[in-house]
């Protein structure tokens, strides 16, 4: 890779990281070029059309940073799949968006481009990865997973990202208690009858040193 090249990916990765934190801020509709490249102290030409075209590209390359992310961290789960799988995997994320801009900037505008019915990357699909992990946990507890409503996902996923809307005024550790305190009653409403205690003995994954894994280009 020639400098030129190199100098131009550093810029897009800037950019994407400035973008991701201003989404996750103020949302899709309220960030604008304009509010990126004042966040970078650039000019808005900085942010250059040739690398995004529009609002909704950028928008699409921090969800597509992120989803490499998000499978990256899934894969390094030490939990047997099922509900501490789960547990882990939304305990990790949750408090990886609150310090990774990145991360907080893809969460938020999942949710609110899903909302609005604006097609969004697949690499990483939430509500399929939850679905497995939650019907194999109430299989395991002895429950009929066909029970599950149509809605289930939806909820878990809403209510999670609601109270991570909210959070950045408590800190991790009251962050933590908050989101375990819905989890647990959910999942036992669902038919794991022992959720709560399994659920309190969850740990999130370490993510201070997992760097954002770099979509390659190329692939097809």
């Amino acid at each position: 890779m020639n400098r030129r090249v190199q100098a131009m990916e550093a810029s897009k990765a800037a950019i994407i990281e400035a973008a991701g934190r201003q989404f996750g801020t103020f949302g899709y509709e309220a960030t604008t070029f304009s509010r990126v490249a004042e966040a970078m102290g650039k000019p808005k030409s900085a942010i250059g059309y040739h690398l995004f075209p529009s609002k909704l590209a950028l928008a699409t390359a921090v969800i597509e940073q992120q989803q490499h992310r998000w499978k990256s961290l899934y894969e390094r789960l030490p939990q047997q799949p099922g509900l501490e799988r789960l547990t882990a995997f939304l305990l990790t994320t949750s408090l990886d968006a609150r310090s990774c801009p990145i991360a907080g900037g893809a969460t938020r505008l999942l949710h609110e481009l899903l909302e609005a019915k604006i097609e969004v990357p697949r690499e990483f699909d939430w509500a399929a990865v939850v679905r497995q992990q939650l019907e194999l946990a109430v299989s395991d507890s002895g429950g009929n997973p066909e029970d599950l409503p149509d809605r289930t996902v939806a909820l878990l996923l809403s209510a999670t990202f609601g109270l991570w809307g909210g959070s950045m005024t408590v800190s991790a550790d009251e962050f933590e208690i908050r989101l375990k305190s819905l989890w647990a009653p959910l999942f036992e409403s669902w038919g794991i009858s022992d959720a709560a205690e399994r659920v309190e003995r969850v740990s999130a994954l370490d993510t201070t040193e997992i760097d954002h894994p770099t979509p390659d280009p190329d692939a097809a």
